[in-house]
């Protein structure tokens, strides 16, 4: 007797589990599909910064990738990538060693060029396009 109910509590739980899971995929069709567009801006950004009073000129490369949810967006950034280009490169240059040498200066730095990028484009097209904006290399050469 007893192990007919085990039998029987063990099938109760399998069944719930699966009933568990066909729900769960019928939530994920009707959520609403958002695709993740990137866009490399090529080619790798250098520039100098810092003080370039001095004898040793330091250097700052980095590889930009934009992220948007939409095709309009990567256009949009396509269409204005020269002014893109321009306004990322003045802000490398204005950056300072000290600015550079931690992670949480690096972060900051990423977040300032997204802010900038958005309101470029948002100027350019009316509508800030992307959604984030990635160091996918960052060498800094003091």
């Amino acid at each position: 007797m007893i192990t007919v109910f085990r039998a029987s509590l063990c099938y109760l739980c399998l069944m719930s589990c699966f009933v568990s899971f066909a729900h769960a995929e019928e939530d994920s069709e009707n959520a609403p599909q958002t695709q993740t567009h990137y866009q490399e801006l090529r080619p790798s950004f250098v520039a100098n910064f810092g003080d370039t009073t001095g004898k040793r000129l330091k250097f700052i490369k980095a590889d930009i990738t934009l992220r948007a949810s939409s095709n309009e967006a990567i256009s949009a950034v396509m269409d204005h990538d020269a002014l893109i280009r321009h306004q990322i490169v003045m802000i490398l240059s204005a950056q300072t060693e000290e600015s550079l040498a931690s992670s949480k200066g690096q972060e900051t730095l990423r977040l300032g060029l997204l802010e900038k990028v958005k309101a470029v484009l948002k100027e350019e097209t009316g509508k800030e396009h992307i959604d984030d904006l990635l160091f996918t290399s960052f060498v800094v050469q003091r």
